[in-house]
């Protein structure tokens, strides 16, 4: 787990503001690192916008802020997967432990399936 003074991970995500403006800055959207809506501003001379255009305008910002919050959620993944925790390193053994036993599992039917099949292959006599 974080440390008590340092952010858990999911909250850094909701923290992360990223923001895009369109129509010549006449809406303003912004969004969290989730790519929740957590603000819209519209300029009243927005108003002089066609409801399509207004509404192609909200969409270009929130599609363009969306893109900024999750490239910067994207690169702020590394950082977070290198602060082990016990918990992940638990985590992180049981699924070693069984991804060997389901591997091992396969080749010993992968090598059953072999023979077999070499004893069908091999000529009669």
């Amino acid at each position: 787990m974080a440390a008590p003074d340092q952010p858990d991970f999911l909250d850094q995500f909701a923290a992360l503001r990223e923001t895009a403006v369109a129509a010549n800055g006449l809406v303003e959207v912004a969004v969290d690192g989730t790519s929740d809506l957590v603000g819209l501003e519209i300029d009243p001379r927005a108003m002089r916008l066609s409801s399509r255009e207004l509404a192609a305008a909200i969409r270009d910002a929130f599609g363009r802020a969306r893109d900024a919050a999750q490239e910067r959620a994207t690169q702020a993944i590394p950082e977070a997967l290198h602060q082990e925790t016990p918990e992940l390193t638990a985590l992180l053994q049981d699924v070693k432990s069984d991804a060997h036993a389901r591997m091992d599992e396969i080749l010993v039917v992968a090598n059953e399936l072999t023979a077999r099949l070499d004893r069908l292959m091999q000529p009669r006599s």
